[in-house]
């Protein structure tokens, strides 16, 4: 009952109205500068995680055509040039304490069963349609005979300008990829052999055509052949799930253009000087590329070869490209969003560090084989050297069962499907450093029982990258040049690096700016808050010291007074701060997203000409002003410093006689 005595005062006094609005208006700034300061903190840490600073390493030295170390001006010696390295020691890059992780990836075969490694290329209608068109990605070995009645002489050629077609009947009897339905005619237009080929194949030919004839093969009607056969197109999937041919719309068929294998060649090397495509490649002392196959049942050396060779063309024609990585993001085409996630997610930390069977394929690998996200590929892995955009057999690991053994076997499940665009970026080592075959998929390393050694893995932009700290490039160099790593030294390679910044820096710059902005509101409405509490708590009980008194000389306790005057004050500062912490959330979100946006208008305008948008794209919803309702509630909740104050000033005056707490003049 003493409480409605008090209650009624309150409510009477036109004093009340002005505490309640000077509670509001502290609490509304108070709560819009701590969500705006929350905010610049979450902001800052969001765009920690989200943007990330690479460091691609390029390996340079006074080197031959072969990349290998050489005295400078001597015989072998090319030039001071970017090359890839073997078994070159990383240590002393990666231990620097700028750098938060780095990524050396290894590259292996994978044979999947049932799944030819195709690439598509289909034609466009006159209508704008596709075509579905598939093109072998592989050489492939054919047993066959010719369909006429009259032997048949195929002519060398090697003329680019030559028009002149030949076609012939053809019964494929059997092939080694075992998914090819080969047409009943062949195109020919030449052997796929340079002139001093042809020449130094003249007895094989002799021998083949059984005559002294040399400027042709001849082939003859109800005899057997085995013959090695290049890559070629087009084909379509049929009912039975066999690849059959198909002319193009323009009548182009199939070719008979013979070659050597690719497990032939005896030694494949990189060169640096310009050559041939940048391969270079000596064949070994291999069997002509076709035979009677009567000639090959009846030669135990070549029996054997052709088997052997059978079985490599099978496993080939099923391979497909592997790169063990432990952080796909640290790939540079994927850093700099050249390549990025169209289906699915990407590999988790916890799924790198356990080694879990999980891949990423490219949408072009998904609609060739027609896999989707949660497939399985049952995949059985061999170590490889192959090197983007190589001049053989795009792009493919080279399975040689002697040399090439499997090392690991898994059922992998896809978790993401991803896409490339055209490269933005560039460095010395281009186009291999940015470039990534459509082809590959991507594997956790750990998840490979037994990874590749260091020292086997070739050091260049486009397998070794690492991860820097966000603004700590200079850090990083000075590292390098405290270890003697970018000094280099006569007979050592020295590496240089290119840094692709996401624009964490024009980021961070905004944010600490708005970071600043709100550590000065916080201060100046945490000053208002104390000042506006401290004078409420103290004219509030100025004007409740006269009903205390009276309250008291009637017989009420100074108990029952306190917690009355107590219960007001709380009633008055949760009105306030209820008030005050509604308006303060809206104008936190009205006033913070309007700097936000202001100042993401004026990143992108800075990371437009230098950097990559698609980090901020991805997270832009993250970097923004949105008030926190626990925030908030925190905020309100400092407006109990009022009523603290409140029992101070009542504890000073409470013991005094009740005549004393009435006006002096009355």
């Amino acid at each position: 009952m003493h409480r409605k005595i008090f209650i009624e005062q309150l409510k009477r006094s036109r004093k009340t109205v002005v505490y309640f609005w000077l509670l509001l208006i502290a609490a509304t700034f108070f709560v819009t500068s701590m969500n705006l300061y929350r905010n610049s903190i979450c902001n800052l840490q969001t765009s920690e995680s989200t943007f990330s600073t690479l460091a691609v390493t390029e390996l340079y030295g006074e080197v031959d055509r072969y990349g290998e170390l050489v005295e400078r001006n001597s015989e072998e010696h090319i030039g001071y040039q970017p090359v890839g390295v073997r078994g070159y020691d990383i240590s002393k890059i990666i231990d620097s304490e700028a750098v938060r992780s780095y990524d050396l990836r290894t590259q292996y075969g994978a044979y999947i069963e049932e799944c030819p490694a195709m690439f598509y290329a289909p034609q466009v209608n006159s209508d704008g349609t596709d075509i579905p068109q598939w093109f072998m990605r592989s050489n492939n070995i054919i047993r066959f005979q010719i369909q006429a009645k009259e032997p048949l002489e195929l002519k060398y050629h090697y003329d680019p300008n030559n028009t002149k077609e030949y076609h012939f009947g053809l019964n494929v009897l059997d092939e080694a990829a075992g998914c090819f339905e080969y047409p009943e005619k062949m195109f020919y237009s030449d052997l796929g052999f340079k002139p001093e080929e042809w020449e130094a194949h003249a007895q094989d030919i002799k021998a083949f055509n059984q005559s002294e004839d040399t400027n042709c093969l001849i082939l003859y009607p109800g005899v057997e052949y085995v013959a090695i056969i290049e890559y070629h197109g087009y084909w379509l999937w049929n009912e039975e799930g066999t690849l059959e041919y198909t002319t193009t719309s323009d009548g182009y068929e199939t070719t008979f253009d013979l070659v050597v294998p690719i497990q032939d060649y005896r030694n494949i090397q990189l060169t640096y000087d310009g050559g041939r495509e940048g391969m270079e490649y000596e064949v070994g002392d291999t069997p002509f590329p076709i035979q009677r196959w009567e000639d090959v049942q009846n030669d135990p050396k070549l029996k054997a070869y052709f088997e052997d060779l059978w079985q490599d063309i099978h496993v080939q024609q099923y391979t497909h490209n592997v790169v063990a990585t432990n952080d796909v993001t640290s790939v540079p085409t994927f850093h700099l969003g050249n390549t990025a996630l169209c289906e699915g997610r990407l590999i988790t930390e916890e799924e790198y560090e356990s080694g879990a069977k999980v891949c990423l394929i490219s949408k072009e690998v998904a609609q060739n084989q027609q896999w989707k996200i949660g497939d399985k590929l049952n995949m059985k892995l061999f170590e490889s050297d192959y090197i983007p955009n190589a001049p053989f057999v795009p792009d493919e690991a080279i399975y040689d069962a002697e040399k090439t053994p499997f090392v690991d076997e898994g059922e992998y499940e896809i978790v993401g499907i991803y896409e490339s665009y055209p490269s933005a970026g560039n460095t010395e080592l281009a186009p291999d450093t940015l470039e990534l075959s459509s082809f590959t998929i991507f594997v956790p390393t750990n998840s490979i029982a037994k990874p590749r050694e260091q020292k086997d893995v070739m050091v260049h932009g486009s397998t070794f990258s690492v991860k820097i700290k966000n603004g700590s490039v200079e850090d990083f160099v000075q590292d390098m040049e405290a270890n003697g790593v970018t000094t280099g030294g006569k007979g050592e390679y020295t590496p240089k690096f290119t840094f692709y910044d996401q624009g964490y820096s024009a980021v961070k710059s905004s944010l600490l700016s708005m970071n600043n902005t709100a550590k000065l509101l916080l201060l100046l409405s945490s000053i208002l808050l104390l000042i506006i509490c401290v004078l409420v708590a103290y004219f509030f009980w100025q004007n409740q010291r006269q009903t205390v008194g009276i309250f008291r000389l009637l017989g009420g306790t100074k108990k029952q007074a306190v917690s009355a005057v107590l219960l007001c004050a709380m009633v008055l500062t949760i009105l306030g701060s209820a008030a005050g912490g509604i308006s303060g959330y809206g104008l936190a979100y009205i006033v913070g997203n309007g700097i936000m946006q202001e100042n993401i208008e004026e990143i992108e305008m800075d990371m437009s000409q230098e950097n990559d948008l698609s980090a901020l794209t991805e997270q832009e919803s993250d970097i923004r002003v949105a008030a926190d309702p626990l925030v908030t509630l925190q905020a309100c909740g400092a407006l109990l410093l009022c009523p603290v104050f409140l029992l101070g000033f009542v504890s000073a005056d409470i013991n005094k006689e009740p005549r004393e707490l009435l006006p002096k003049n009355k």
